[in-house]
């Protein structure tokens, strides 16, 4: 394994200590699922206005959503930065690192 892709697997596993084995795993899930081309800055604030106005519905509402909004920002943030890998470099990192169940 080359410096830069050793390099790459230690600060994407730090971004899984940072946000947490399942947050990371859903930043994964929603990266993939949203597509690499649209995790941009605008994406990311569109996203982050759309949990600030659900909760605000479900505070007037009297409701609760099954994820609190701060878990949703981590999920949303660590799909922001994992995007700024190569698909292949988190491929990588899946296979070496998260047990895939099916």
């Amino acid at each position: 394994m080359s410096e830069e892709a050793s390099n790459n697997m230690k600060e994407i596993r730090a971004l899984e200590d940072k946000y947490g084995y399942i947050p990371f795993r859903m930043g994964l899930t929603h990266l993939f699922d949203a597509g690499f081309s649209n995790f941009n800055e605008t994406f990311v604030e569109e996203g982050l206005k759309l949990i600030l106005a659900e909760e605000e519905e479900h505070k007037k509402n009297g409701t609760r959503d099954c994820m609190s909004p701060d878990f949703k920002r981590g999920i949303l943030h660590c799909s922001a930065e994992l995007a700024k890998y190569s698909i292949l470099t988190l491929f990588a990192y899946i296979k070496e690192h998260i047990n895939v169940d099916l």
